[in-house]
């Protein structure tokens, strides 16, 4: 049975999307190419663990891998999920990436302006009981999962840090998983992420997020996939997805009161993982 031994577990809209394609550069780490997020911890764990190990190298061709790895950024916001990855990976290693709480809700919510045709405002959205607000706890969630593993089990990277300092994040993730991060691909580090903002057609955008979700709901990846391959969804963004216009950037007063809302849980976790997090305060 080949299983991962590390997962990047977060956060949401904090750069995952460029360290997945660092780790894929990498000759001797191995990712699921069907699917980016298999979800299997948070929204598929009653499929079971034969459904998992299918996304997976068989024994034979994972032993060319130096590590095997699997990037579901939801995993770090669900409770249930640290119990669930203790019961069947008990010395799996974590990757978080975690940015200032503030900047990340307000992409989270431009991500659902361009993916779900949202039409409301973001104050209206970022209620303290709001997705979008209580993604950025990350003192709650690191806690929940110290609970199943040790702190030493984790490497836990600074967003704004990493944007800063690219070359020295990829030693630390070369020191971290235990390969040499000189066969990281350079190129990888310009890789342009998720953007979020507007689009010109977004109920166009929002159909085929339902489509594709549609599909790997029922398992059906390889018509999506084919999508790709074929150059339609290189053809949804560049014609009839093009952004149309980029956010307006975050009022002053919106950001000092959401940064005292998150500066409690920002104290959390700098005393949980001991790291200087004033670079998140205003």
């Amino acid at each position: 049975m080949t299983l991962p031994d590390f997962l990047c577990i977060g956060a949401m809209r904090s750069g995952t999307t460029w360290l997945d394609g660092i780790l894929r550069s990498h000759p001797h780490i191995y990712l699921p190419e069907r699917r980016k997020e298999i979800h299997f911890f948070d929204q598929y764990y009653q499929r079971g663990l034969d459904w998992y190990e299918d996304f997976f190298p068989a024994s034979a061709e994972a032993n060319q891998y130096q590590r095997i790895g699997e990037i579901t950024p939801a995993y770090l916001y669900f409770p249930e999920v640290a119990a669930r990855i203790q019961a069947h990976l008990p010395n799996c290693r974590f990757i978080a990436v975690l940015r200032n709480p503030v900047d990340r809700a307000y992409s989270h919510y431009g991500f659902h302006v361009k993916n779900r045709a949202e039409t409301k405002a973001f104050a209206e959205l970022i209620a303290d009981d709001s997705e979008i607000f209580l993604k950025g706890l990350y003192g709650r969630q690191i806690e929940q999962y110290f609970q199943y593993f040790p702190p030493e089990n984790f490497l836990l990277m600074i967003y704004e840090q990493v944007i800063a300092a690219p070359d020295q994040a990829l030693r630390q993730l070369g020191s971290f998983l235990s390969v040499e991060p000189s066969q990281f691909d350079p190129a990888s580090l310009s890789q342009r992420a998720n953007s979020s903002g507007y689009v010109r057609f977004p109920k166009v955008r929002a159909a085929a997020c339902g489509i594709r979700d549609f599909l790997r709901d029922r398992d059906l990846d390889w018509l999506w996939n084919l999508g790709r391959a074929s150059g339609l969804k290189s053809l949804l963004e560049t014609k009839l997805d093009r952004q149309d216009r980029s956010l307006a950037p975050i009022s002053a007063e919106l950001r000092l009161a959401l940064s005292e809302r998150y500066a409690a849980d920002i104290a959390a976790l700098e005393k949980l993982i001991d790291t200087d997090l004033s670079i998140w305060r205003c």
